[in-house]
């Protein structure tokens, strides 16, 4: 019984140290082959499960700073944008694109900290300005 324990200890390292690797550094919305945000929010959460409490924050801290420092970027498509989804070339606001999108990594920032009032609140946002983002209602509801 006592291996079968530290077994499954064991392997319950591995698949969060599995967890905990990719690219740490968030993306814009515009491209669907970029790795999903909320990828960094689970490497963060593996982290803590590993006893590495700074790298988790840092990387919930990389959520926040991404979308507090490019909220405003003003959105443009290149010519050889081959890579948008949902036909985005054609009638979409970009800018409020990018600012639900912001909001929803702020949200998940702030989730990850444990701050679930100020995540609820940046969901709500990112909700509002485009109320078709799924992961930011399923966040949500997280927050309750």
């Amino acid at each position: 019984m006592w291996k079968s324990r530290e077994e499954t200890r064991r392997r319950r390292g591995a698949y969060f140290e599995q967890a905990a690797v990719g690219a740490n550094e968030p993306a814009g919305m515009m491209y669907y082959n970029d790795q999903p945000a909320d990828m960094i929010y689970y490497q963060g959460l593996a982290k803590e499960k590993l006893g590495k409490p700074v790298e988790a924050k840092a990387r919930y801290n990389k959520l926040l700073d991404y979308g507090e420092q490019h909220m405003f970027d003003e959105m443009r498509v290149s010519y050889f944008a081959v890579s948008l989804p949902d036909f985005l070339i054609f009638d979409d606001d970009l800018d409020r694109r990018n600012q639900a999108h912001c909001h929803y990594l702020i949200g998940l920032a702030r989730l990850g900290l444990g701050e679930k009032e100020a995540a609820a609140r940046a969901f709500d946002q990112a909700i509002l300005l485009e109320p078709a983002h799924q992961n930011a209602v399923r966040y949500r509801r997280i927050t309750r």
